[in-house]
Formats: C-alpha cells, structure tokens, sequence
C-alpha cells in the first residue's frame, strides 16, 4: 500500500469539480509524495475505502471533495481504530472541492486548491476533536464539524433535491423552500449536561466547528480542539419569526436573539415523541429520529492544516 492514499469523489459539488480535481493530480503527480488514488463509486464507499486503507497502515487518507467525502474519510479512519484509545495512528488531509468545505473553512483551509497542495506536501498537523452520534434507528457514526436536528436538516434534505444549482446558492433555496412549504416543529426535550429544556423544536446544532451550509455562520466560537461541543438551540419560532432570523445566523449575529440558546456541554441527548430528521456534516442521519446521544472524543484525529 502507498504511503499516502488519495480518496476522490467525482461527484464533488454535483460533479463541476472534475478540473479541480484535475488540477489536483497533476499537482501531486509532481510534488514528489507517494501516494495512490481511488475513486468512490458510491455514497458510503469513501467509509470503506479509507476503513481498509487504515486497516492496511496508510500513514495519510486525503478526502479530495466536499465535506461528505471528509465526513466519510473520517468515519472509515475512526472504525478502523474502535476500542483503541488516543489519536488515530492515519492521518486525515483534505482537498477541498466540494460545494460547502465547511470543515475546510473552519480549519483555516479556504485558501484555495493551490494552498490546500501546499498543506499536504508541507504536512504540518492539527490533532483535532471528533464527535459521535448514537440514534434509535440508525448505525451511529462520527462527525469532525456540526450535527444538525430540525430545520437545518430538513433543508439538507430539500438541497439534495436540487440539481440545477452549485455552491452556496443550494441551501439558500433550500431554505426558502423549506420554511415555505416543508415547515414544521417537532415537540423535542434536549439534555446537556445539568441543563432540560423542553420545547417546539425549530432547529439544534451541535458544533465541533464554527460554519454549516457553505456559509452560515452557527458557532462562531466553535473550536475543534478545545475538548469540548457548541450548541445553538432555536426554539419556538414561528416561520415569519425565522425568516429574519437566518440572515442573522449567516453572519454569526444570531447570538442575542431571545429565542435563541446558546451554550456548550459534552454530553447531548435530543428526544422527541414526535420524530425529527439529523444530518452531520451534511449527511443524512435520519429523518425519524426520537432518540439521539451526541459526544466528543477529545484529541482523536490528525489533520494536515
């Protein structure tokens, strides 16, 4: 096996990456590492991929796509290394050429393809936090950026629908359509730590980092590093109430709203009679969740920054 395996997804922002990633290979192909590529042929190979490469001792997996090709990568390093305890021995690199790069953004990594090849021939690390998700009906699985319960999944559902669109102009029609025809607020109990609150459900986010959505900024203290998860709970909120509210959260000036919470624990859980959908790194959990245990593994993961 190759020192370096290099993972990309084709279908990265709706498949008009292929010149960046184009750009990519020649660029490794002349940086001198060793390195191998694979292609994903499907959602959920990236987790299999990078599982058996862990497996088989690859010093470095890079996730060449958006942040589902990274959330994928990441899983199949973590499931690689279940019940062995400190960092990951595989570190993570990444390319960024997805629609949101989210993870990338709040890594420092939002300089462009040029600078992202600059980090992986330099190779200087990060050893950043991981958290996990445990549901009533799905496996559970890792996150290294934001899991979303309500509103913010509801629109992912809606953004996967669409097809004619690229970028950061997906989720804002996304959420316009969700508010407007998809609209609903689950009954939901949220416990953190020593803190209940019960409430009509509008939309929770636990954040390992600051930016969802290619732009929303929903934690703009969330660190990767600090051991610790961000939440921003928006309860009880009416759709002509959202409306202004969402502009807000795009600059990280949703922190003052009244109905809005925000606050940090280590240990989540989010249940509800009624069901609610999850996404995490903007992939889809579930869309009838009643039960869902949010963690963080502190210092688990190496990333190339």
């Amino acid at each position: 096996m190759s020192k370096m395996i290099v993972i990309v997804n084709p279908n990265a922002n709706r498949g008009d990456s292929q010149h960046q990633i184009d750009a990519g290979w020649q660029a490794l192909s002349q940086s001198g590492l060793d390195f191998e590529i694979k292609l994903t042929e499907r959602r959920g190979h990236a987790v299999e991929l990078a599982e058996a490469a862990t497996r088989a001792g690859v010093d470095i997996i890079v996730a060449a796509g958006g942040d589902g090709t990274v959330h994928e990568c990441a899983n199949g390093i973590l499931r690689a290394v279940e019940g062995i305890e400190g960092v990951a021995p595989t570190t993570l690199g990444v390319l960024p050429v997805g629609s949101g790069n989210d993870f990338a953004w709040g890594m420092g990594m939002d300089k462009g393809l040029d600078d992202a090849m600059n980090r992986l021939r330099r190779g200087h690390t990060r050893t950043i936090d991981v958290g996990y998700i445990e549901t009533d009906t799905a496996p559970s699985r890792y996150f290294l950026n934001i899991v979303g319960a309500g509103f913010d999944a509801d629109v992912n559902v809606e953004a996967h629908k669409i097809k004619r669109l690229r970028g950061f102009l997906i989720y804002l029609v996304a959420v316009l359509k969700t508010l407007f025809v998809h609209y609903r607020t689950p009954q939901v109990t949220i416990r953190y730590d020593d803190e209940v609150l019960t409430f009509p459900l509008f939309m929770v986010l636990v954040a390992n980092g600051p930016r969802l959505g290619g732009g929303f900024l929903a934690a703009p203290q969330a660190s990767q590093d600090d051991g610790i998860l961000d939440l921003c709970i928006a309860h009880d909120i009416g759709r002509f109430e959202a409306l202004p509210l969402i502009p807000k959260i795009m600059k990280g000036t949703h922190m003052s709203h009244p109905k809005v919470t925000m606050a940090r624990g280590k240990h989540i859980v989010i249940e509800s009679p009624d069901g609610f959908a999850s996404e995490a790194d903007g992939e889809m959990v579930g869309y009838k969740i009643h039960q869902m245990t949010i963690g963080i593994i502190p210092q688990r993961l190496r990333v190339i920054s």
